[in-house]
């Protein structure tokens, strides 16, 4: 009994992983305006009864989606749970890798940038709330800069910008003069968040 217990919990979890999985590949083949039940089930190859049974609907799929790292693979409660406590000199470095391999993801995932554009765009608060767990979960693991009282409002200063930044490179191929479609715009970009966390910590 105990083996077929897991072997029900092991093909539960494999079919909530293509479901998540189809969540993507749905917004990179027909934009966010498609993502529905019926077409997340079909690109999953699942009954939608069962995206209605693991995640509630849409909305419940959308912030599970957030969570378990195909957001961003440093929003996942995964990562989260492995990332070891630094030392609160060691803050800012932390910080500075978080934020850099979040712009980096940002600028690979097309799925991540279009949800941004569609929450944007339709005031969906799923994944913002999602995020806010995340990044809360987060600050409570690493910390505060020990050297700058305000690290919230930095942080969310530096993540809003970091989503305005790469969505805009999908249509404009500058910001203030930095080219957002080579690799030493992007450089210069990524120097400039770790140049301010590391300055405001000092």
């Amino acid at each position: 009994m105990a083996t077929q217990a897991k072997v029900k919990k092991r093909d539960r979890e494999r079919t909530k992983n293509k479901i998540l999985k189809a969540v993507g590949e749905v917004i990179e083949q027909h934009g966010t305006e498609k993502v529905g039940v019926n077409l997340i089930a079909r690109q999953a190859g699942v009954n939608k009864v069962l995206i209605y049974r693991y995640f509630g609907g849409v909305d419940g799929l959308m912030e599970q989606y957030v969570k378990i790292g195909q957001y961003t693979s440093n929003s996942s409660n995964e990562f989260i749970d492995n990332l070891e406590a630094p030392s609160p000199e060691n803050r800012a470095k932390v910080w500075t890798d978080i934020l850099t391999t979040a712009l980096s993801d940002l600028r690979k995932r097309k799925a991540t940038r279009d949800l941004i554009r569609w929450e944007l765009g339709a005031g969906k608060p799923v994944l913002s709330d999602a995020r806010n767990d995340v990044g809360s979960r987060m600050i409570e693991k690493v910390g505060p800069l020990p050297n700058y009282p305000n690290t919230n409002a930095l942080l969310a200063l530096l993540i809003g910008g970091i989503y305005h930044l790469t969505v805009s490179a999908d249509y404009r191929d500058k910001m203030m003069e930095v080219d957002l479609q080579s690799e030493e715009g992007w450089n210069q970009i990524e120097k400039a968040v770790k140049d301010i966390v590391m300055a405001l910590d000092k």
